[in-house]
C-alpha cells in the first residue's frame, strides 16, 4: 500500500519541483548544471500552433500539475514501483484521428485567383436582355440619322417597262384603218435635288441626332446601374470576407486571454469561474465566425446571381478621391452634362423641340431641281423610236391640306411642353439623390476619425487591462471586456468604410462615371452579342 501523503504542515519546509514561468515542467533529471531558459507566459506566441494538436491552455493545464504530482511523489515511499513515469503519462499527447480531405466545390475559383470587377461588369453586360434591347434601340437611333441626310443628296429614280399596247384612235369615217397591236416599250430616268426647304432637313437631322443621343445615355443609364449592382456585391463580398478575417483574429485573441486565466487558475490566482468565463467568451465568439461565414456565403451567392459564378478572392478597389466632386455644388452643378437619365430627358426634349421646327418649314414652298430622260419605242401606235430630255427648276407649295399641318404643329408644341416638365421633374430628382448621397458620404466621413479614435483608445485599453490582470488589479471580466470593445470598433471600421465607399459609388453613378472609374479608364469593349434566334 502507498503510504499517506504527509499533512501540509509536515511538508511547509520541503523543496517542491515547480514549473518554469511559462508553465513548462522540469525535467526530473533536470539538475543545477543543466542550463534552462525561463520564458514570460504572457509574451506573444513565436510559432503557429501544430494542426490537430490539443489547444495551449489544456497542455499548460497539465503541464502545471505534472510537476505538482511529481513533488508529492517525491514524499513518497520509494519502494512504490511504476510512479516515476506517471507524470510522463499525464503529459502524453493524444492520437490525432484521421479526418478526410474536404470536397471541393466544382464551381469555386482556383485557389489564389483574384476576382476583376471590370471583366465581371463586362460579362454581365454580355449576357443581360435588358443591355443588348438598349443597344439595339441605339442601333436604330443611329441609322435614323443616316436616313434624315438622305434629305440632302439627290434622288435618282428609273423606270423600265415593255408590253403590247392596242391603239384605236377616234377616226371621223368610221373606219379602222388606224387601228394598231404593237409591243410597247419605253424608259424614264429621273433626278430630283431638293435645293432650299426652310429648315425642314436640317432640323429632321438635328432631330435624329438628338435622339441617337438620348438612345445612347438611356444605354449608359443601364451599363451604369448595372456597374453599381455589381460594385455593392463586390463590395459586399469584401466585407464579409474582411469581417471573417476579424473574427478569426478575435478568436486568436480570445484563446491567449484562456490560456492567461488558465495559468493564474493554475498559480492560484484566479478561480475555476474565470476560466469557465474565458471559455464561455470564446465559444461565442467561434459562434460569431459561423455566423460570418454564413454571410459570406450569402454574400458570394448574391454575387453569382449576377455573374453566374462564385467569385474569387476580393480586393480592395481603387480609390474615388480623383473621380469624385469635392463639394455636393460642384456634383449638382454636373447634373446636365453628366448625369445619364437627366440627359436623356434633356436629348428627348430637343429632339420634339427640333420636329416642331421642321415641321413648321412645311408652311413654305419647297425649291428643287428635277432632270428627266425618256426612250419610247411604239407608244400610242406605230411611231417607232423617239426621245426626249429636260432639266427644270421646281417650285412645290401646300395651299391646303384639311389643316393636317397645323394639328400635327399643335400636337408637337404640346409634347414639347410636357419634355420641359420631364426635364425639370428629372433635375430635381437626381440633384436631391445626389444630396442625399452625399450627406450620407459625409456622415461616413465623420465616423473615420472617431472610430479610428476608439480604435487607438481600445487597443491602449486592452494593453493596459493584460498588464493589471497579470498583477491582479483587473478581473477577467474587465479583460474579456476591453478585447470585445476593441474588435467590435474594428467591425465598426469595416462596415463604415464600405458604407463609404458605396455612397462615393452612389454619386459616381449618378454623375455616369462609375464604370469609367472601376476601369481605372480602359474603355467598355464591344459587348453586342446576337440575338437569340438570330440564326434560324
Amino acid at each position: 500500500m502507498l503510504s499517506p501523503v504527509p499533512a501540509m504542515a509536515s511538508t511547509s519546509h520541503t523543496r517542491v519541483m515547480g514549473p518554469t514561468l511559462d508553465g513548462t515542467p522540469l525535467d526530473a533529471r533536470w539538475s543545477s548544471e543543466t542550463s534552462g531558459h525561463l520564458h514570460d507566459p504572457y509574451a506573444e506566441p513565436v510559432a503557429e500552433p501544430i494542426a490537430g494538436a490539443r489547444p495551449s491552455h489544456e497542455r499548460e493545464r497539465q503541464w502545471v500539475a505534472a510537476p505538482v504530482a511529481m513533488g508529492v511523489m517525491a514524499q513518497l515511499p520509494s519502494e512504490v514501483p511504476g510512479e516515476a513515469g506517471a507524470s510522463q503519462d499525464m503529459v502524453a499527447e493524444e492520437p490525432v484521428e484521421a479526418t478526410a480531405a474536404p470536397e471541393v466545390d466544382p464551381n469555386e475559383p482556383p485557389k489564389g485567383a483574384v476576382e476583376s470587377l471590370r471583366k465581371a461588369i463586362v460579362a454581365a453586360l454580355k449576357e443581360n436582355p435588358d443591355i443588348q434591347i438598349a443597344l439595339a434601340r441605339q442601333d436604330d437611333a443611329r441609322y435614323g440619322v443616316h436616313e434624315a441626310w438622305a434629305g440632302y443628296l439627290p434622288q435618282v429614280d428609273m423606270t423600265v417597262g415593255i408590253g403590247r399596247e392596242r391603239n384605236d384612235p377616234y377616226n371621223r369615217s368610221g373606219t379602222t384603218s388606224n387601228r394598231t397591236t404593237l409591243t410597247r416599250k419605253e424608259a424614264t430616268v429621273s433626278i430630283n435635288q431638293n435645293v432650299w426647304d426652310f429648315g425642314t432637313t436640317i432640323n429632321d437631322i438635328k432631330r435624329a441626332r438628338a435622339a441617337y443621343k438620348s438612345a445612347q445615355w438611356a444605354t449608359r443609364e443601364r451599363i451604369e446601374a448595372i456597374a453599381y449592382d455589381m460594385s455593392a456585391a463586390y463590395l459586399n463580398v469584401l466585407e464579409r470576407q474582411k469581417l471573417v478575417g476579424l473574427t478569426e483574429q478575435e478568436i486568436a485573441a480570445n484563446e491567449k486571454i484562456l490560456n492567461m486565466v488558465t495559468i493564474q487558475e493554475d498559480l492560484g490566482l484566479t478561480t475555476p469561474a474565470d476560466v469557465n468565463r474565458a471559455k464561455a467568451r470564446l465559444d461565442n465568439v467561434k459562434s460569431e465566425l459561423l455566423d460570418r461565414k454564413s454571410s459570406l456565403k450569402q454574400a458570394r451567392e448574391a454575387y453569382r446571381r449576377l455573374t453566374r459564378r462564385l467569385p474569387a478572392q476580393t480586393v480592395d478597389l481603387p480609390s474615388t478621391a480623383r473621380a469624385l466632386p469635392v463639394t455636393v455644388q460642384q456634383a449638382v452643378a454636373m447634373i446636365d452634362d453628366h448625369n445619364p437619365r437627366m440627359a436623356q430627358a434633356v436629348q428627348n426634349r430637343r429632339s420634339v423641340e427640333r420636329q416642331r421646327a421642321s415641321q413648321t418649314g412645311t408652311f413654305f414652298p419647297k425649291i428643287g431641281l428635277s432632270a428627266q430622260g425618256n426612250w419610247k419605242d411604239d407608244v400610242q401606235g406605230d411611231t417607232n423610236f423617239a426621245n426626249d430630255a429636260r432639266a427644270m427648276v421646281t417650285v412645290t407649295y401646300s395651299f391646303f391640306n384639311g389643316g393636317r399641318d397645323i394639328a400635327l404643329r399643335n400636337r408637337l408644341s404640346a409634347r414639347l411642353r410636357e419634355a420641359d416638365y420631364e426635364v425639370d421633374r428629372r433635375r430635381r430628382e437626381v440633384e436631391q439623390d445626389i444630396r442625399i448621397d452625399f450627406n450620407a458620404l459625409e456622415a461616413a466621413r465623420e465616423k473615420i476619425s472617431s472610430i479610428d479614435s476608439e480604435i487607438v483608445a481600445a487597443e491602449r485599453v486592452a494593453e493596459l487591462y493584460r498588464q493589471q490582470f497579470r498583477e491582479g488589479r483587473r478581473s477577467v471580466f474587465d479583460l474579456l471586456d476591453s478585447q470585445q470593445i476593441l474588435f467590435d470598433a474594428k467591425a465598426k471600421q469595416l462596415t463604415n468604410g464600405t458604407a463609404k465607399m458605396l455612397a462615393e459609388f452612389r454619386v459616381l453613378q449618378r454623375l455616369g462615371s462609375l464604370f469609367g472609374h472601376v476601369s481605372e479608364g480602359e474603355a467598355l469593349p464591344d459587348i453586342t452579342t446576337p440575338a437569340p434566334g438570330a440564326g434560324n
